[in-house]
């Protein structure tokens, strides 16, 4: 007996998906690895470069501070500016120190001009009266500690911090070198701002930025200012190398060089954080790669089940609208040299004729509607009736009848404005004479209890409206809220504007409709005692013409009234 494989039950779609997921397993396979073995790589790549770097920057660093150790033997070796000195010191409280100071403050600003980041250059003679010049004078050294370190120096540099201040100082004594005396004339200090240094000096990235400067177990400057403690730097050794240390529970990568010309030791500290987003980076386009494999496999599996199983699926489900009565749904132009296409094209065929066949229907119903409407036109003979009315009017008149004769006349005039315009849609002013006149009779019928208004401002008089809409309406309100009460009986006419419709409301202060009855007169079970013309029969009148969005809606409460709303397009043509 032969074994059928596993997935022989499988489902077309299922049997291609299940390939798609192979590859995709395959893909994050090689995925993975690839991303170790790139990680592995980069990640040794980078402790190399970035050690290189520090150690290059450091270097820069160093050469450049030396640089002002130079500046620092030159400025106080310069004959002009120990002469000068000697004369500040000789000449106390003189006008000729006064203008020696001046001249000394010149030479030295020329100095300190050589770099932007020499903030101050300052001169303090024997007497300890300080002599300061430069772009930022407002640095103050502790003149005290800085003679302490020096003395016993015999006229070298000495680095120092500057309390207070992210910024350090080169200081030495100036002895007099005519005749070779070395006598002491006073002390040289050459302040500068650390930030603008290193922002000239070094061009590190966003990333590189925590560079540390520490001498004789004391901090002299740090870029990020306070963050950093002297105990976070006592585990490297002499000389220059790297190290990984852990400070306030983070990982750094700690470059450290001394000096080759000072007592100061150079730090650079580059946070475990930055190393690892070349790694995130990695890791972010081996992702990319993942995601672009697995989108690339989806959509080719769903592709090719789509072609297989979509065409069945799609008819499918249009046969199950057209069974819940949607026949109104769009048939995709889409179409299969097989006989899935067939059967596509049969169906649409189908339901093309089902979609004839209703409108033929809907047609049928429109014109038997029309029929029933022009009947109950003819159903009265326009001369005779005419005839009837004018002989009634003058018997009245010649009897001294008047309210017979108005009566008569009003009737008239209800009845030639109703059977001799044929066309199905007159004016709202036409229309309100009809209403005008039939009140004109109920008038003289039921006197004081009944009072009627009627507001339709004069912009709306010649917008269109379906012949008989209002009256029959007016004539409901009369049979069913006056006939059944003994109080006085108000009925309103009202017009307004709704965005571009119009909504006519036709209001009584009757005793109201039952929910019951009210449904009654929304199917038509209900009709009108006297005109014939229901409710229900206006309300489909006006959705044949207009459409579902327009016809009639009623409002009633039990003892207070009822409020009639029709809503029609607002037609001036």
């Amino acid at each position: 007996m032969k074994v059928k494989p596993f997935y022989s039950n499988f489902k077309i779609k299922d049997k291609i998906f299940s390939v798609s997921l192979l590859l995709l397993m395959i893909f994050g396979l090689l995925g993975l690895i690839t991303y170790h073995y790139f990680t592995s790589l980069y990640e040794e790549r980078i402790y190399d470069e970035s050690a290189d770097m520090l150690r290059l920057s450091s270097s820069v660093v160093d050469k450049e501070l030396n640089m002002i150790e130079d500046l620092s033997f030159q400025v106080s070796t310069d004959g002009v500016v120990q002469r000068y000195i000697d004369t500040i010191n000789n000449e106390k409280y003189t006008f000729e120190a006064y203008e020696t100071e001046s001249r000394l403050l010149e030479r030295l600003l020329t100095y300190a001009s050589i770099r932007r980041y020499i903030s101050s250059m300052q001169v303090i003679d024997r007497y300890g009266e300080k002599h300061t010049t430069g772009f930022d004078t407002e640095i103050e050294n502790d003149s005290l500690k800085i003679r302490r370190l020096l003395a016993d120096t015999e006229g070298a540099n000495v680095w120092t911090p500057v309390d207070g201040e992210n910024a350090i100082s080169s200081a030495r004594l100036i002895r007099k070198k005519e005749n070779l005396s070395l006598q002491n004339l006073g002390t040289l200090i050459i302040s500068i701002d650390m930030d603008e240094f290193v922002k000239e000096t070094l061009n590190f990235s966003p990333d590189n930025k925590d560079f540390v400067i520490t001498s004789d177990n004391e901090i002299f400057y740090q870029s990020n200012e306070g963050e950093w403690e002297i105990e976070d730097f006592s585990n490297e050794g002499d000389g220059s190398g790297y190290t990984t240390t852990e400070i306030d529970g983070k990982e750094y990568l700690l470059s450290y060089s001394h000096s080759q010309f000072s007592q100061l030791t150079y730090h650079h500290l580059l946070p475990y954080d930055n190393i690892s987003k070349q790694t995130d980076a990695i890791k972010l386009i081996m992702i990319v790669c993942f995601l672009l494999m697995l989108t690339l496999t989806i959509l080719l599996s769903r592709r090719a089940a789509n072609n297989i199983s979509k065409p069945l699926e799609s008819l499918s489900a249009r046969m199950k609208k057209v069974q819940e009565g949607d026949f109104d749904e769009s048939i995709p132009e889409e179409y299969y040299n097989d006989e899935i296409g067939e059967l596509h094209d049969n169906f649409r065929l189908m339901l093309n004729r089902i979609n004839e066949l209703i409108k033929e229907n809907y047609t049928k119903q429109l014109m038997i509607k029309e029929t029933e409407y022009k009947a109950l036109q003819a159903q009265i003979n326009p001369h005779f009736l005419y005839n009837t009315l004018d002989s009634i009017n003058w018997l009245a008149k010649i009897n001294k009848q008047e309210k017979i004769s108005v009566m008569a006349d009003a009737l008239g005039n209800m009845m030639r404005n109703i059977i001799s315009k044929k066309a199905p849609m007159i004016t709202i002013k036409e229309e309100l004479e009809i209403v005008r006149n039939y009140i004109t009779i109920q008038k003289y019928r039921y006197d004081q209890r009944l009072v009627f208004s009627l507001d339709i401002p004069m912009d709306y008089h010649e917008s269109k409206i379906p012949k008989l809409s209002i009256q029959p309406i007016v004539e409901n309100a009369i049979q069913h809220g006056l006939e059944e009460m003994i109080d006085e009986c108000r009925i309103s006419v009202d017009i307004t504007e709704v965005g571009e419709d119009l909504e006519i409301t036709v209001t009584d202060n009757g005793p109201g409709i039952e929910e019951d009855k009210l449904e009654g007169i929304y199917r038509g079970k209900i009709h009108s005692k006297s005109s014939g013309i229901g409710l229900s029969n206006i309300n489909e009148r006006i959705k044949m013409m207009f459409g579902d969005a327009y016809g009639i809606t009623i409002d009633s409460t039990i003892g207070e009234g009822t409020k009639v709303r029709i809503l029609l397009p607002f037609m001036t043509e």
